[in-house]
């Protein structure tokens, strides 16, 4: 590289020298590729960090798990889910005999997931649903819905999953949670056999239009997600046939509506001025931490707002591989807080908004040898461990390349918390992850957020 060239970089970029600051390969992409030999490499660019509320609404319906429960995060402050779901009758002119009797309406709950402090015991209220779900209507994790307010059950209980090994094979197994519902609540039921409410399901809806799950106010334990398809999960009534016989039937939930809401409330906290969609806080106002939680829209965002200006350099400058190293704050996901298992990075604007394609898609950083301007095939943050430090990594190279040909914006990148899935032909599928996940972000002098960057120039 020439002396003028080596000056342009001191001056854009205050490289202390043109060689790397660190061994490259101590975190992030190894120089085995050949493609590497002969590209000069930088991890100096500044990069700035803070926490967006990004308000766009959740969808939830029929999502997965769905959530019950709340807790207070001694970080980010209270998180709580319910969820609201129909009932499926499980037959067809149900006729429970002439004299007989209700005995029980028995809610059987099964789950596979918990979040937080499941040593705390947690009190789950069972409401009866007052509204309808609408076909015409969307369901997000803020749509309200009408139920009693007066509970016909509640119980409280600690979330258990035992895991279970038996000929090399490892299974878990929950402790079942099971709500008896009132008296009278089972009453109706039994008042309906022979009778238009059980006649189908149509008839069933109108007389019976589903659960509400929740948990009081106050609550401050964990949030567990609910496998409302499992075969144990049921509303089973319980009742005496006139000849003395113990029976029963089993209602059935999960095959018809549900969703999930989930509301916050960040008072006390060093993020508690999000409060409406691109609220932004910057990192050097929260002691370099910046927060990424799930279900609740809270986004890490990224930026590097001198990158544009190796389009200054004389010639023609190749980005050959860039990846971007993201430290997490040590110790941050103890205490039953684990970290989101996917992330990816998104774009934005100014605002702090998404960017979508022209079928409403939102724009996500894809992976490496992609189109810049495909949508398709996003990139998944990965995790790794270096020297007793927690780090994400990511291949933004087709999102640089895009900057540099002008392709895209340099308005930075959103870290948010997401499920994916791998289709056939392919292409990924992401949508924001609901379950309560939540990040630290690190970007600090001992731990500071590095773009690393090969690159070659073309005179």
């Amino acid at each position: 590289m020439n002396s003028a060239v080596r000056r342009l970089l001191l001056f854009f970029f205050s490289f202390a020298a043109l060689t790397a600051c660190e061994d490259p390969k101590d975190i992030g992409l190894e120089l085995q590729d050949e493609n590497l030999i002969g590209t000069e490499f930088t991890d100096t660019l500044t990069i700035r960090t803070g926490t967006v509320f990004q308000g766009d609404s959740i969808l939830s319906f029929r999502s997965q798990p769905p959530l019950l429960g709340q807790y207070v995060d001694p970080v980010l402050g209270k998180v709580r889910a319910s969820t609201i779901t129909e009932v499926a009758i499980n037959g067809a002119g149900l006729n429970f005999g002439a004299g007989a009797r209700a005995d029980s309406l028995v809610l059987t709950l099964d789950y596979s997931f918990k979040y937080a402090d499941t040593l705390k015991t947690m009190q789950v209220n069972v409401h009866r649903v007052t509204g309808a779900f609408d076909e015409r209507t969307s369901y997000f994790t803020n749509t309200p819905f009408a139920y009693d307010s007066n509970p016909v059950g509640s119980k409280a209980f600690l979330p258990r999953i035992d895991t279970e090994r038996a000929e090399n094979v490892t299974t878990k197994k929950t402790r079942l949670l099971k709500i008896k519902l009132s008296s009278e609540l089972a009453n109706e039921f039994m008042a309906q056999s022979g009778q238009a409410g059980l006649a189908d399901q149509a008839g069933f809806s109108n007389f019976f239009k589903g659960l509400a799950l929740t948990v009081p106010e106050g609550e401050n334990a964990s949030i567990v997600g609910l496998t409302l398809g499992s075969t144990n999960t049921s509303l089973t009534l319980h009742y005496t046939t006139a000849e003395g016989t113990a029976r029963q039937h089993n209602f059935l939930l999960g095959a018809g509506n549900y969703f999930t809401q989930i509301s916050s409330d960040r008072t006390g906290t060093a993020v508690a001025e999000l409060q409406s969609n691109g609220d932004f806080v910057p990192a050097s106002e929260t002691g370099g931490d910046s927060y990424i939680q799930a279900g609740t829209q809270l986004l890490s965002k990224i930026t590097i707002p001198h990158l544009e200006k190796f389009k200054d350099i004389p010639g023609t400058l190749i980005i050959n591989r860039a990846e971007l190293i993201i430290p997490v704050k040590a110790a941050s996901s103890e205490n039953n807080l684990p970290r989101p298992p996917q992330l990816a990075l998104y774009e934005t604007n100014n605002a702090n908004q998404f960017l979508r394609d022209i079928t409403g898609t939102v724009r996500a950083v894809q992976q490496d040898g992609v189109n810049p301007l495909d949508t398709r095939v996003p990139a998944l943050v990965a995790s790794s461990r270096k020297n007793g430090v927690d780090y994400y990594t990511l291949n933004v190279t087709s999102y640089l390349q895009g900057v540099m040909m002008g392709l895209k914006q340099n308005n930075g990148l959103m870290l948010g918390a997401v499920s994916a899935a791998s289709q056939s032909d392919g292409t990924v599928t992401i949508r924001p992850e609901t379950r309560p996940y939540r990040a630290i972000v690190t970007n600090n002098e001992a731990n500071p957020v590095r773009l690393l960057i090969y690159y070659s120039k073309l005179q």
